[in-house]
């Protein structure tokens, strides 16, 4: 086996603590499809402008212990002539840590944000996701696709690119069946497992945690209303928060608002889970039993948060994971297909409710479901 492997969207510190959990999981799945040796190393091309800056050189090393197994991962700065070079002329000047380094890589896994196969954010979005695919297709690297889920393609262009990287792909692993005509009839091959995420374990930490909770993640996708292609969508979402809220504070229970994307230092416009449990908590009259979670904190930490829970209704797709794959009881508030498909790939059924222009009435309904499938746990 050749000493390196790209892992294409590794990130563990994104703000998107789904994303970072499927940085964890991606190892340990990885791992234990024997697809890696204790002694294969993480490699991440940075391509930089400035070489006089001393974080633009050399190579950083990152050390992550992942259930007892300590992988190294290595960032290597590129000048991006060398990019320029090879993407215009076809050359890899063969002396320099790329040309050298990216014949040793093994294979591309790519896990796309788990979602990020598609161009439902926007078409930039998904090529964005691409660049380490592109690389590995144009030096005959196997290509891995993650499990994830594959789709929808709103611009045909977009589609056929897709295609042809799944047609490259050396084995294509999905997380539920919404692309499985699609692969069939290009007569690929594929596997359907579980998230990603599902192979990241909790990470507990000193936190007190009351008794029979419920943990509401509130998307600050949804929340702000003006995210990309989504923009205005979500009008009632904030209601529907509130009715939530009150309804389960009336009946005495502690509910925690767990944020699942966002950034402590810096607010991410537009897109900020804890700007939108902050905001939601501000404008409570009565906050008595209400628990914002307001740190910085990683995604096996979230995902120890949500696992003490009651019951979870979640609006991030992979705080629902969080949820699901450590056995509580939950409900999806949806705004894309991807979540009735992953939740029925996980044998929940009648879980979800879109949420994308819904009156109040609308509203109202999906909270009588919430609280049905709630009592149904007594």
């Amino acid at each position: 086996m050749k000493p390196y492997i790209i892992i294409s969207g590794l990130n563990f510190r994104d703000n998107n603590r789904g994303t970072a959990a499927l940085s964890y999981g991606s190892l340990s799945f990885l791992n234990e499809r024997e697809l890696l040796s204790k002694e294969t190393k993480i490699l991440n091309f940075r391509f930089v402008k400035n070489l006089f800056k001393s974080k633009n050189r050399g190579t950083n090393i990152q050390k992550i212990d992942i259930a007892g197994v300590k992988w190294e991962c290595l960032t290597v700065n590129v000048f991006f002539v060398e990019a320029l070079l090879f993407k215009y002329l076809h050359v890899c000047l063969p002396f320099t840590n790329l040309g050298r380094m990216i014949k040793q890589v093994e294979y591309v896994a790519a896990i796309n944000g788990g979602d990020g196969f598609s161009d439902i954010y926007n078409t930039t979005s998904f090529l964005n996701r691409l660049p380490d695919i592109n690389l590995a297709m144009k030096f005959n690297i196997p290509v891995i696709i993650l499990p994830q889920t594959l789709g929808p393609f709103r611009e045909s262009k977009n589609k056929v690119i897709a295609d042809r990287i799944l047609c490259y792909a050396s084995q294509i692993f999905v997380r539920d069946d919404k692309y499985a005509s699609d692969l069939e009839a290009m007569g690929l091959k594929y596997e359907q497992t579980r998230d990603l995420s599902y192979y990241m374990k909790p990470e507990p930490f000193n936190i007190e945690i009351k008794a029979n909770a419920i943990g509401i993640n509130i998307s600050g996708l949804a929340y702000s209303n003006k995210f990309r292609t989504l923009s205005g969508q979500f009008s009632t979402y904030p209601y529907l928060i509130n009715k939530l809220i009150v309804y389960f504070q009336q009946k005495n229970i502690a509910i925690y608002l767990i944020p699942h994307s966002y950034n402590y230092q810096k607010v991410e416009v537009a897109n900020d889970d804890l700007e939108a449990a902050r905001d939601v908590y501000s404008k409570l009259h009565d906050k008595s039993n209400i628990i914002l979670i307001d740190q910085d904190l990683i995604s096996p930490q979230i995902k120890f948060i949500i696992s003490q829970m009651k019951f979870f209704i979640g609006t991030r797709m992979h705080a629902n994971f969080a949820a699901m794959y450590t056995g509580v009881p939950l409900f999806g508030l949806a705004y894309s297909y991807k979540f009735q498909g992953a939740f029925e790939a996980n044998g929940i059924y009648d879980s979800t409710a879109m949420i994308n222009d819904i009156s109040e009435k609308e509203a109202d309904a999906i909270v009588e479901r919430i609280v049905t499938k709630y009592k149904s746990l007594d």
